[in-house]
């Protein structure tokens, strides 16, 4: 499958994809003295949020509405989760170690629900050609 191939939001949802990954390799927590990236932080299990639009990408189906839109906001609101429980008591000041990689994360959720808007939208308008007599 070609890139040329692939509608934008197809693209975005692997931007986003890729995104995720990258996020791993930057500090998800952070507290001076001590940084642990997104593997150390367990980060990747929440990859599991884009298997499902990732995969109707990669077969070429068509993304279904509550699957599609659960699975991106079931990860921002999951990640957004995770930022907060970073959360802690230094020195009697409350404080949040959430660092750059959980933001790109959370930054990729948001690309994600804008790749499957787009790549619905894309689908209807498509198929809505592809009926019409005049398109043949």
């Amino acid at each position: 499958m070609s890139m040329n191939a692939m509608n934008r939001g197809s693209k975005l949802i692997l931007l986003a994809l890729a995104m995720a990954v990258l996020s791993f390799f930057f500090a998800w927590v952070d507290a001076g003295i001590l940084s642990e990236n997104g593997f150390q932080q367990q980060g990747y299990i929440f990859l599991v949020f884009f298997v499902y639009p990732v995969f109707q990408v990669i077969r070429r189906g068509s993304i279904r509405l509550l699957t599609g839109y659960g699975s991106a906001i079931g990860g921002s609101v999951s990640i957004i989760a995770y930022m907060i429980s970073k959360s802690g008591n230094i020195s009697g000041e409350r404080v949040n170690l959430a660092s750059t990689g959980m933001y790109i994360f959370l930054i990729s959720t948001f690309l994600l629900i804008a790749g499957i808007y787009l790549s619905r939208k894309e689908d209807a308008t498509s198929s809505v050609t592809d009926a019409s007599p005049l398109s043949k």
